[in-house]
């Protein structure tokens, strides 16, 4: 196929790439027709093009993907840093005193004693069940009926 049938083809889009090659290949050889000048500075400008693209896309070098690194890294803690100083942590904790009960935080006294009477009384056993009506141990069992009338009397909503 001689370079007019090339360049007809090529001026309807239906070069291949090769075809498109062997056009710019004979208009950089220098050997073209007076009649062809006209289209040497354009194929001259698609060579340059494809030389500058091939240039560019050099592989990173490890000093480029050490500073992206480091430029993520540096994102990354800018970042929680501004996290920290936009959302305050829960209130609760920032109060003199606070119970964490069940994974949350309560300062109100009161509804503290309600939810340790509460407890108190889900583990509680009664007395009976240490000690049965025929033990000799009535004192101690005294005390220790004492001790909880004590731990109920704190725990109580009178105060």
């Amino acid at each position: 196929m001689n370079i007019d049938d090339l360049l007809d083809k090529y001026f309807e889009g239906e070069t291949s790439a090769d075809e498109e090659r062997r056009i710019r290949t004979f208009f950089a050889s220098g050997k073209t027709p007076r009649r062809l000048d006209v289209y040497k500075p354009m194929f001259a400008y698609f060579d340059e093009e494809i030389r500058k693209k091939r240039a560019k896309s050099k592989p990173p070098t490890k000093r480029r993907i050490l500073y992206g690194m480091l430029a993520a890294a540096a994102s990354l803690v800018l970042l929680l840093g501004i996290k920290r100083f936009l959302f305050v942590p829960d209130p609760c904790f920032c109060s003199e005193s606070y119970v964490v009960i069940n994974g949350r935080c309560y300062t109100d006294i009161q509804k503290v004693k309600e939810l340790a009477f509460v407890a108190l009384q889900e583990v509680a056993t009664p007395a009976k069940t240490y000690f049965p009506e025929e033990d000799t141990d009535a004192p101690d069992r005294k005390l220790i009926e004492n001790q909880l009338k004590e731990l109920s009397s704190i725990f109580s909503n009178d105060e």
